[in-house]
């Protein structure tokens, strides 16, 4: 393993509170989207017990980001907002006025239900929130870098308001690098100069982009690398390895499952491993259907008895086949010789470096898991039997995560990795605050 592996891990040991945290923490939702996008909602509301709102798991251009549902959340302690840049932005001054509005709002918002939320901008404050207090903790991100990071002092700026980490590149290309573009009409259009340029003249990460991953370091600040082209992730995988960046990816999904362009490779997915990172997948059922499977996985969803596609059941079949990749090629991930031939015998310690992250997305435009049972599932409810709400609904709201995860534990899914992210997460973060300001000045090793 990596020397900057071996101080993460000395991090952990010497953590003043001294035990590792074992929480579920999603890797984003936007309850802020109505200030870059006003068309949908009315930004982070509360309803009064008697009136909830009737939502589905369909929810384009609807607000579901009610703050009824993350108090004391189960499925989520933790909750990453993220602040959405407009992707037609021309300036940097504008960029970050909309980006500080929504980082102002969520701010405000704890401090005004200070009750039952706080606003944690270090991974020291979660710790200790933790220990201290039933809260539903919020860490800020930012989801689109585009005019936002011209130099270091934006990237201290956003440092000191507490964002754990910025996602390089949203939906359109960008003097960053160029964005993925799904085979659907809707990816194409938001990223019509992308879709009309021939992939070679598109490019990679831009000199621009790599400048920005330099910044963001050494803020103390990790650069999410979802949503890149594959020449993009490609360029900025080597660059960040190049550097010792640990590169983090929160919610692309699996190529080998859902062929398309944000797909990630198994390859790049034990390198992001291999350069002390982690992978998050979404949770929504919708993102996760296959895609033009390879033939191993058309097989093994061809063999189950039980499959509801865009329900539970994808995420599910996704994060099971990402979990056995990760942990069955533990050894080649931490290149250590000698080590325990089964994943198993690790201790919990070591288990942290190989957890799986997940990321819910809520933001009013994207859709959801699909019931399993009813009308809008694949089949009938059986009369007696007792079912999870996100078996006979989907997943409507933030408030179905708890009735998500229960499910899959009834169901024998182990959800070990996912709630060793929570200290993965921590551990990163404390590494990039403990050597920002050294990334890029001398390759090679941490002192």
């Amino acid at each position: 393993m990596r020397v900057f592996n071996v101080c993460i891990l000395l991090l952990c040991f010497f953590n003043v509170n001294g035990q590792e945290v074992r929480e579920y923490i999603d890797l984003q939702m936007h309850p802020t989207i109505h200030v870059p996008y006003s068309f949908i909602g009315k930004g982070f509301e509360s309803f009064p017990p008697e009136k909830e709102p009737k939502l589905t798991y369909k929810h384009q251009f609807k607000n579901v980001n009610y703050s009824n549902y993350w108090i004391n959340n189960k499925g989520a302690r933790i909750i990453v907002t993220g602040a959405l840049t407009k992707e037609g932005i021309k300036n940097n001054k504008k960029a970050k006025r909309v980006i500080s509005e929504q980082v102002e709002y969520v701010n405000n918002f704890a401090l005004e239900n200070s009750d039952d939320f706080v606003v944690a901008k270090s991974p020291g404050e979660i710790r200790t929130l933790l220990k201290t207090t039933e809260k539903t903790i919020i860490v800020h991100s930012i989801e689109g870098a585009k005019k936002l990071i011209t130099n270091q002092a934006d990237a201290d700026y956003w440092a000191s308001q507490g964002v754990a980490f910025i996602t390089l590149i949203h939906l359109v290309d960008s003097d960053l690098g160029s964005s993925a573009i799904k085979p659907s009409i809707v990816t194409k259009l938001i990223n019509l100069k992308g879709t009309l340029k021939k992939t070679k003249k598109r490019g990679g990460l831009t000199e621009k982009g790599k400048e920005t991953i330099l910044w963001l370091a050494n803020a103390g600040i990790m650069t999410d690398i979802t949503h890149m082209s594959d020449q993009c992730r490609t360029e900025a995988l080597d660059f960040m390895e190049e550097h010792q960046i640990p590169p983090i990816v929160t919610h692309d999904v699996f190529r080998p499952i859902q062929n398309h362009p944000r797909g990630i490779s198994e390859k790049e997915i034990l390198k992001i491993y291999q350069n002390n990172g982690f992978i998050s997948l979404p949770i929504s059922g919708a993102s996760l259907k296959p895609h033009n499977p390879a033939p191993k996985y058309q097989q093994q969803l061809d063999s189950l008895d039980c499959y509801c596609n865009g329900s539970i059941d994808t995420y599910k079949f996704t994060y099971q086949a990402v979990k056995n990749l990760i942990e069955s090629n533990h050894q080649f991930i931490a290149e250590k010789t000698g080590s325990s031939d089964h994943f198993s015998d690790l201790s919990e310690a070591e288990k942290v470096d190989f957890s799986i992250g997940f990321q819910s997305d809520f933001n009013g435009f994207l859709n959801h898991s699909r019931p399993r049972y009813g009308k809008k599932g694949c089949y009938e409810p059986v009369e007696g039997v007792t079912y999870e709400p996100i078996e006979l609904d989907g997943m409507p709201h933030p408030g179905y995560l708890e009735s998500q995860w229960r499910l899959l534990e009834k169901e024998g899914v182990d959800l070990e990795p996912i709630k060793r992210n929570s200290e993965k997460f921590l551990q990163l973060w404390e590494y990039f605050l403990e050597h920002k300001g050294t990334f890029g000045k001398s390759l090679g090793t941490f002192q």
